[in-house]
């Protein structure tokens, strides 16, 4: 298998040698190719709609094998194989993030050891100095906190979390009653920047610092209908 191709097609070379073009976009980090817009370059005998169909099907397989974003889209609008392939999306906070809280933290903690070891300070102060120090550091806490464990994950139409404070939990997608897209105005072009998902008496906050937020951004609007940008 072979896949190559520009910002407006994608090509696809099967191990026997068919190479088919799919017209399409670069989108979200991703190729979206439309299906049903196949151009065959070369076929070996009778061409058939199950060639297509099993082009795009070891086409999507090979993509999810090496990490090569490329979806298929019918003329519903919807990825073919999704489901069947268990295509995923996550979404959660890049670990290199925690370098930042690490040396605030580390700072913090040696000077306070550093002021205790001078020994000019008395010691109501040197308490007062930590209290208030650890306060300070508290919302770098929770925020590390949040890096280390908080993840989102979409596999077909099942999205798992794993929030920051509670169990992991597992819901359809049918199931997201609502879905809040906060966007704000870019040179003409709307982005998104926070998005609230509503999951009966559950919700999850995404934001755009997330890795993965645009992906996920995307599978939403292809499987949410109450969708509400303001």
């Amino acid at each position: 298998m072979k896949i190559t191709g520009t910002k407006s097609y994608v090509q696809v070379e099967d191990d026997n040698g068919h190479i088919a073009r799919f017209d399409g976009e670069v989108c979200f980090n991703a190729f979206y190719a439309l299906a049903d817009s196949i151009c065959w370059i070369k076929h070996q005998g009778e061409i058939t709609d199950q060639d297509r169909i099993r082009l795009i099907y070891q086409a999507t397989q090979y993509g999810k094998d090496h990490n090569i974003r490329i979806f298929f889209f019918d003329d519903d609008n919807h990825v073919m194989f999704e489901a069947e392939l268990g295509l995923q999306t996550e979404v959660y906070w890049a670990k290199n993030n925690l370098i930042f809280i690490v040396v605030i933290l580390l700072s913090l903690i040696f000077s306070i050891v550093f002021v205790a070891i001078l020994n000019v300070v008395s010691a109501i102060f040197l308490v007062c100095l930590s209290i208030g120090s650890f306060i300070f550091a508290s919302p770098f806490i929770i925020w590390g906190i949040s890096i280390c464990r908080f993840q989102m994950l979409a596999r077909g139409d099942t999205i798992m979390v794993r929030p920051v404070i509670g169990k992991t939990y597992t819901f359809s997608v049918t199931e997201i009653t609502k879905v809040v897209r906060k966007v704000k105005n870019v040179y003409g072009w709307e982005e998104c920047i926070k998005i609230i998902i509503y999951i009966k008496k559950k919700k999850v906050t995404l934001y755009r610092s997330m890795t993965g937020f645009e992906d996920m951004d995307a599978y939403l609007l292809r499987h949410v209908n109450n969708i509400i940008s303001k």
